[in-house]
């Protein structure tokens, strides 16, 4: 792209100014002279046409004067009377010689010739002969008179001969070319033109292209009509418009000295301004180069003056600005550590330099919940009261910087890597003085040593936050990375990136898990458990699976495609006479969706379900999460219709004073407190407490994770009403739960008989 700089343009619109005002002036000039000039042209033939005809009037005024006299002359009416032809002849050519006429002729009122000096066409009427007329090849303008004695005896014709010479001088008083030419422009009859124009004007004329040769010659012209002959006035175009061309060529001179004279103006104007606008463009440049320390100093008086020492103002703000964002994108504000760009940065160099060292990722245990209980407030006291003891404990070596939240990291080199632990040990017996109080915190840390274990940045930070989460789970201060343990991170990140696509392209499973009657053994209901099998990571459970779509948001997605396969299943069920009671489990992600009872109030009208055949089983967990929200959704849902179980319950974090508050039907006990219910007292005392809690508040109960025999006799004596374990069957695929029911489940009522009958 061409650059122009402002001085070139500051000339371009002087320039472009008085171009403009030249041109659209001399285009007016122009247009108004070529219109006047035409104008003039039409006026010089309107002119010669009107001399011609006023010369051919009074030429004719003259013949017939003439022709008069000669007709009133007594003497030659008495020739015409008698006959006599010698006296006739004598007679017209005195008087013709004496007004100078070329032809006379004399007739009778019958058309017979008396005399003439020229042959007249036979059969013409001589009374009416008169004008410009083709005699003899030659072209006359005539006149006619009668002889009368007294009465009309005679007709006197006399004509004057149009030739070039009365051409000629027509055009020395017109400066216009006259040319006759008869209609077939065979011949010119007479012309002022030169002898080469006459015949190319016959041979336009044969062409019929009069026009295209007067254009060609840049000539003006009238054409015109007398009887046989046609008339063509002419007049050079360049000759009547010379004046014209003269005074736009004045005006052409004039234009372009006025251009010179702003051109100047222009270059002069240009210097005073572009000098000044230089030298703040220059410092300008300087200043997007990043150079500050050079002042402008215009010493001018006027504006520019103004703008040079408000820019060095500017100038010296930007630097002291500049320095503090440099100093904010480097540098947690908080605890002034630097931040993740810096720890990039130093940590990139070190591996460009080939350098060996060991990153070390350290996390404040239970922050968000100091955070959530004492104030943001406190938080921020914790983090920077944390970034300073970091800076004591380690040595100058090393460097410290914050990630995010209450994320540290700390990057030594190889020779201080013995010294991490000790540092480590120091910061966790510190004493922590918060305001008034003083407070115990735990730090969990990962190590990662590169090059060994990874060569970017990227890598290590993960490797080294996979350490801290395993020094998380086993409790210790420090952790160090160990070869192939971030196989389960890239595990879930796959799981992560394969969930949408199972989902929409329906790769999930779903398999059922019968429900008994703990009273009769016959099976009441299924609940429907989710399976996934994967091409590539194999079978993928919902335990490693489900906790990963919470996270991302697409357990919404999964509970809605578990709903309605589920629903799918029950309706072919009651189609084949299998009536049973369907569960599914809902998140709490779910709990949380306002429009999640409208969608199950929508599939189950469009497959004709009854809610009241659809169980909803959610977590205490799940509950809590938003206590008001979870009450508002399953009081919808109950009012639909659909039962509401509380799953897993005695693990969580519900209380009796919520639970009472919570639109219930079912409670379901735990797995870990039925398994051993046969060989714990405690477990059995808490069961029976929580059976006899339940049926109190009206509740059925449900008792997953039966794997026993015992177990049932004990929840059928202690008042249970469902059962589920893997004593009765495992989740099957549907086919299988179908055949289930057909081959197994008749054997455990019957088992159930004898138990009851032996009891």
């Amino acid at each position: 792209m061409i650059r122009i700089s402002f001085r070139a343009r500051l000339l371009l619109l002087f320039i472009g100014l008085a171009g403009g005002v030249l041109l659209v002036t001399l285009v007016a000039v122009t247009f108004a002279t070529d219109k006047q000039a035409e104008l003039t042209v039409e006026r010089e033939l309107a002119v010669s046409e009107r001399v011609l005809g006023e010369l051919l009037k009074r030429r004719g005024e003259q013949l017939e004067q003439a022709a008069q006299v000669l007709a009133d002359d007594f003497g030659f009416r008495e020739a015409v009377a008698s006959g006599d032809q010698a006296t006739l002849v004598s007679a017209m050519v005195n008087h013709g010689d004496r007004i100078g006429t070329q032809l006379m002729a004399l007739y009778s009122v019958n058309g017979e010739e008396l005399a003439s000096t020229h042959q007249l066409s036979p059969g013409t009427d001589f009374s009416l002969l008169r004008g410009v007329r083709l005699i003899d090849g030659e072209l006359f303008q005539l006149v006619t008179v009668p002889v009368r004695a007294p009465d009309v005896i005679a007709y006197a014709t006399l004509g004057f001969v149009i030739d070039d010479q009365l051409a000629d001088g027509l055009k020395q008083l017109t400066n216009t070319d006259l040319t006759f030419f008869d209609s077939q422009g065979q011949r010119a009859l007479a012309s002022s033109l030169a002898g080469p124009m006459q015949r190319e004007l016959l041979e336009a004329v044969s062409q019929e292209q009069v026009n295209q040769w007067l254009t060609e010659n840049e000539l003006a012209g009238h054409l015109s009509r007398f009887n046989t002959v046609e008339l063509l006035v002419s007049t050079s175009r360049s000759d009547a418009t010379q004046a014209f061309q003269t005074l736009r060529t004045q005006y052409l001179g004039f234009g372009l000295a006025t251009l010179l004279v702003a051109l100047m103006l222009a270059i002069a104007t240009a210097r005073y301004f572009s000098q000044p606008l230089a030298r703040l463009t220059q410092a300008a440049d300087a200043l997007r180069r990043g150079r500050y320390d050079a002042p402008l100093n215009l010493q001018r008086k006027d504006e520019f003056g103004q703008l040079g020492a408000t820019f060095d103002t500017m100038r010296e703000a930007i630097s002291e600005r500049e320095q503090r964002i440099v100093y904010q994108l480097e540098h947690d504000l908080l605890t002034g550590l630097p931040n993740r760009e810096s720890f990039y940065k130093q940590l990139n160099e070190r591996l460009a330099q080939k350098q060996s060292g060991v990153v070390v990722v350290l996390n404040i245990m239970r922050f968000r919940s100091l955070n959530d209980r004492l104030g943001q407030s406190f938080g921020d006291q914790v983090l920077q009261q944390v970034a300073q003891r970091l800076r004591d404990s380690f040595a100058e070596g090393c460097f410290i910087a914050r990630l995010a939240s209450d994320e540290f990291v700390v990057l030594c080199d190889s020779d201080q890597a013995e010294d991490i632990k000790s540092s480590l040990k120091a910061l966790q017996r510190t004493q922590w003085r918060i305001g008034e109080a003083s407070y115990r915190i735990e730090f969990r840390s990962g190590a990662v040593r590169f090059p060994e274990f990874g060569a970017e940045v990227d890598v290590l930070l993960r490797r080294g936050q996979l350490a801290a989460q395993l020094a998380r789970s086993e409790k210790q201060l420090l952790a160090d990375y160990q070869q192939g343990s971030d196989e389960s991170y890239l595990r879930r990140l796959q799981i992560l990136q394969a969930l949408p696509d199972a989902i929409v392209n329906r790769k999930l499973q779903l398999h059922y898990q019968p429900k008994m009657d703990c009273g009769t053994g016959q099976v009441n209901g299924a609940e429907a458990l989710i399976r996934w099998q994967h091409e590539q990571l194999g079978v993928i459970r919902p335990d490693e699976f489900i906790p990963l779509a919470e996270q991302s948001g697409d357990i919404l997605r999964v509970t809605r495609w578990v709903c309605q396969a589920a629903l799918d299943q029950q309706q072919y069920w009651l189609e084949q006479g299998i009536d049973i009671q369907m569960a599914v489990n809902l998140s709490a992600l779910d709990l949380q969706a306002d429009d999640f009872a409208e969608f199950i109030a929508t599939e189950l009208r469009a497959r004709h379900l009854s809610p009241t055949k659809l169980t909803l089983e959610v977590t205490e967990s799940a509950v809590m999460a938003d206590l008001e929200k979870a009450q508002k959704r399953l009081k919808e849902l109950r009012e639909l219709g659909c039962k509401i179980a509380l799953d897993d319950y005695g693990t969580g974090y519900a209380s009796l004073a919520q639970l009472k508050h919570l639109p219930l039907d079912k409670l379901k006990l735990d797995q870990s407190f039925i398994r051993g219910l046969d060989s714990d007292a405690n477990d059995r005392i808490i069961v029976q407490s929580t059976l006899s809690l339940a049926h109190e508040l009206k509740l059925q109960t449900v008792a997953e994770g039966v794997e026993e025999q015992a177990a049932w006799r004990l929840l059928r004596q202690m008042g249970c009403d469902t059962l589920q374990g893997y004593y009765f069957s495992r989740p099957l695929a549907a086919v299988e739960f179908e055949q289930w029911l057909k081959n197994e489940a008749p054997r455990f009522t019957n088992q159930n008989k004898k138990a009851i009958t032996n009891e």
